[in-house]
């Protein structure tokens, strides 16, 4: 193993750990705005209203999904083997092209078919109209997209969050809250969301023109087209299968209950991103590592970046989702009436989300290593599985019974991708060393659960407290138990980014 070159786990590590601090830091902002504009959205609009809302966004997710056909993972994946501009100019050609006329010929078909869509979900006339002002938006998302894959293959994750995160969210907020503040309804709420996407299109690419040297060109020939789109097109159909896991139970939510209980189960999934902070700051920085310790050979490194990064995440989203589950009740009531039935919702997801984020870069591992169609396949039988699984669940159990189906593939998949890199690579990201935020957890929800039981707090002075003596008992045992020597130059690291 090497010590400190620039392909061992040490430099490796420590620009994970910049990476994840940038991006821990961008996306912990991130979700504050969203959570602020998700509280405007919630107590203007309603459960009811809201749902429509949720329910036209997922649709237009889902839409984004195959608008790139996969391109944007190729930039990351290219632009790291590649030194000289003009090879990774046309790399991001490829791309932009792609995703252009994608995004131009599926947001034409959503337009066009958005009655179709509404009769066969919700059958709310306003719902047509979102799905039409969203399809709007749809080259600004998927080229926005593009210029923040950019800055995480030339691996800046600094210009990659402001670029696909933090502007988004602001200029999202401001728009939002303007039209919210003048009493705006459904129709111009979602204006205002497409507004937004325009300004953070047009903010990513003053970013990259002024910061990068990028331009989109076709000219030269590496990678070849067969080359580029043998990578992209199978990550596509993968991300399609993905997207299918993640949202086909939100649509089956609408399609089977009305148009509150998509409210309710939309505000579960939002409240539980806040466990995929820390796994996705961590895998801001690790796939171009990956891919290229993987491209020179170093499984031995690559093993150990693998094993350190897993355990960060398993450690760094178990306290979030302990909160989410001993408090689940009193956040939902933030929100305002109607919401509340969704406690078990909450806790559900807390409980799948957290499987998939303690699964660490496990998926990107696979991808990094070449594993695409494998991927592709895992993604479409989990996609499947949940399609039906939220059939059965829904049509007996109602809202519950679509968490729990959903839930339960988040928990299987993440056990099936281990077994995949296990089998394939001979790759193995766990240690003894987990068993330090295990002890450590099982104490913060002791402590959590007896705070609700025995004290006399209620509501928000309840949670406040309570995530401040649970943090503080989370990281007294963690210390108390022996902190890692990574883990020190991790915090050093993030700390000193932050002053």
């Amino acid at each position: 193993m090497t010590d400190e070159t620039d392909s061992g786990v040490p430099a490796a590590l420590r620009s994970v750990a910049r990476g994840a601090g940038a991006q821990a830091l961008g996306l912990g902002t991130s979700r504050v705005l969203g959570f602020v504009t998700t509280f405007l959205l919630t107590t203007s609009l309603g459960a009811s209203l809201y749902g429509i809302f949720s329910f036209s966004k997922t649709l237009i997710s889902i839409a984004g999904t195959i608008t790139n056909l996969g391109t944007d993972q190729s930039i990351y994946r290219f632009i790291p083997e590649y030194e000289d501009q003009e090879t990774r100019n046309r790399v991001l050609g490829l791309a932009t092209l792609t995703s252009f006329v994608g995004s131009v010929v599926v947001g034409l078909t959503l337009y066009f078919s958005a009655p179709v869509l509404t009769e066969l979900t919700l059958d709310q006339p306003l719902l047509t109209n979102a799905l039409r002002l969203f399809a709007i938006a749809l080259p600004f998302m998927t080229l926005t997209g593009c210029i923040a894959s950019v800055f995480r293959g030339l691996e800046l994750p600094g210009y990659q969050i402001m670029t696909g995160s933090v502007g988004r969210q602001v200029f999202r907020l401001v728009t939002v809250g303007i039209v919210v503040a003048v009493g705006a309804t459904l129709v111009g709420i979602v204006a205002a969301a497409v507004v937004a996407w325009v300004l953070a299109f047009l903010f990513g690419v003053g970013l990259l023109t002024r910061r990068t040297n990028f331009w989109p060109s076709l000219s030269g020939s590496q990678p070849s087209v067969r080359r580029f789109y043998n990578y992209s097109v199978p990550l596509t159909m993968g991300d399609i299968g993905r997207m299918v896991q993640n949202k086909v139970d939100i649509l089956m939510v609408g399609v089977f209950l009305p148009g509150a209980a998509v409210g309710i189960y939309n505000l579960s999934t939002v409240l539980t991103q806040a466990l995929t902070v820390p796994s996705i700051a961590l895998n801001t920085i690790y796939p171009p590592i990956a891919a290229r310790m993987y491209s020179n050979d170093e499984i031995d490194d690559l093993e150990s970046l693998f094993t350190q990064v897993t355990r960060w995440s398993f450690t760094l989203s178990l306290l979030p989702a302990i909160g989410l589950i001993a408090y689940s009740e009193q956040l939902l009531a933030v929100f305002g009436e109607g919401f509340g039935r969704g406690e078990m919702v909450l806790v559900l997801f807390a409980v799948g989300y957290f499987a998939d984020a303690a699964n660490g870069p496990t998926n990107y591992t696979l991808m990094m290593t070449d594993h695409q169609y494998l991927l592709m396949i895992d993604r479409w039988t989990v996609g499947i599985s949940n399609a039906v699984l939220n059939f059965i669940f829904i049509n007996r159990y109602g809202l519950i019974g679509a968490a729990f189906a959903t839930g339960l593939i988040l928990t299987t998949i993440s056990i099936v991708r281990l077994v995949e890199i296990w089998y394939t690579e001979g790759l193995v990201p766990y240690s003894w060393k987990f068993l330090k935020p295990i002890t450590a957890g099982a104490a913060c929800g002791v402590v959590l659960t007896g705070l609700e039981v025995l004290s006399p707090l209620t509501g928000i002075a309840l949670m406040v407290v309570g995530g401040l003596i649970g943090t503080a008992t989370y990281v007294l045992i963690l210390v108390a138990l022996g902190i890692e020597p990574e883990d020190r130059e991790f915090f050093a690291d993030v700390g000193s980014r932050l002053t």
